[in-house]
């Protein structure tokens, strides 16, 4: 998290004046994010609600014209990377949005303000407050809606990309456009192999089979993907779905997906953080198999667990990379030697070890 931002949350009071006056609650407020709320809504309080690691959130309280309630969820972010990443959120949930309204919160608009004795700009987004159960949709139902949102979406240039940076949590996807599927992957692994060795120092070993599975294994598995006969297409993806970004609407009952960092992928690229410890509902065979019932494996289906191998190295090196000393880093070399052992042997590197292997043995987070 930005160091600056625990600090702005303790002005959110002394904000209170002007139009913000009788607003009550201890979020921080401004004249901008008012602006971005209908203006017929009357604003009652702010007040902290839920948990990121990389933002401050918040609940706003309102009531319509009619005195009925309407609450809002607003984000805040400090800084540059916050301005990137709240803006990749908001583009995410806005493209998911054309594909399949009501699976995503409504983002109603973002922006930025200064905030007395906060040195660096803030910048926020508003979306609909979501009431949510307090159990995750049933494996049917979540992959019949998440199948639908991978088999509707279209690229608008055709290629694996997205046009404006994402973020998976504070770190920015490489998102250019690309036609090849494999390149794309192997400049997106890159790009977290640099990211944990620059939070967590160097590992001469585990930088050496990185560069082996993305020069070797990432061709050899993504090169001649091909679905119903035709090369895979590039699907939209959420690019974070694990389970503290998946809910059940309180009141429809429905499946919904939050906190986004979307790009055009392959759309197995989505389970691959599925096979990452802390994903431990997601990650369970009943949401497995309900995806892959609805959406078979490309071709060459055998090799189905071997892609998720590898695309979950994409999402244990972030983890590592954002939490510096976590297990994930481990599991993440172990798979690489996985990969490499298997289809592009290494001399002189450690050998897997099923011990270390979450599919196989039970590792707690």
């Amino acid at each position: 998290m930005h160091t600056d931002v625990p600090n702005f949350l303790s002005k959110g009071v002394e904000t209170r004046a002007g139009e913000l006056a009788g607003i009550g609650g201890s979020f921080p407020m401004h004249v901008d994010i008012l602006k971005v709320l209908p203006s017929i809504l009357t604003v009652i309080s702010a007040e902290p609600f839920g948990k990121s690691d990389f933002s401050a959130t918040g609940r706003i309280r309102t009531k319509t014209a009619s005195g009925n309630p309407k609450d809002y969820f607003v984000k805040c972010a400090v800084g540059e990377e916050g301005a990137m990443m709240l803006n990749g959120e908001c583009k995410s949930l806005e493209a998911i949005a054309e594909v399949i309204k009501g699976l995503v919160p409504v983002v109603h608009g973002s922006g930025a303000f200064h905030l007395h004795g906060v040195q660096s700009k803030i910048h926020f987004m508003v979306e609909d407050f979501l009431n949510l159960k307090d159990t995750l949709p049933d494996p049917r139902s979540f992959a019949s809606v998440l199948v639908q949102m991978h088999r509707q979406s279209r690229s608008p240039t055709g290629k694996f990309g997205f046009d404006v940076t994402t973020c998976d949590g504070p770190l920015p996807h490489p998102v250019e456009w690309e036609q090849d599927w494999a390149i794309f992957f192997a400049k997106l692994l890159r790009t977290r192999v640099d990211m944990d060795a620059a939070a967590c120092g160097p590992w001469p070993e585990l930088e050496r089979v990185a560069d082996h599975v993305i020069s070797k294994v990432v061709p050899r598995l993504l090169r001649s993907l091909s679905s119903d006969g035709n090369p895979i297409k590039p699907t939209l993806i959420h690019g974070d779905l694990w389970d503290t970004n998946v809910g059940t609407d309180g009141e429809t009952g429905s499946p919904v997906i939050f906190d986004a960092g979307s790009y055009y992928a392959h759309n197995e690229m989505e389970t691959g953080i599925w096979r990452v410890i802390y994903a431990q509902k997601l990650g369970t065979k009943a949401y497995r198999d309900a995806y892959l019932e609805l959406y078979p494996p490309a071709e060459p289906s055998g090799e189905w667990d071997d892609r998720n191998r590898l695309y979950s190295l994409k999402c244990n090196l972030n983890w590592s990379a954002t939490d510096p000393g976590i297990r994930t880093r481990n599991i993440a070399f172990n798979d690489m030697c996985y990969l490499c052992e298997k289809y592009a042997p290494l001399a002189d590197i450690a050998k897997y070890d099923p011990s270390l292997d979450p599919t196989i043995t039970k590792i707690d987070p």
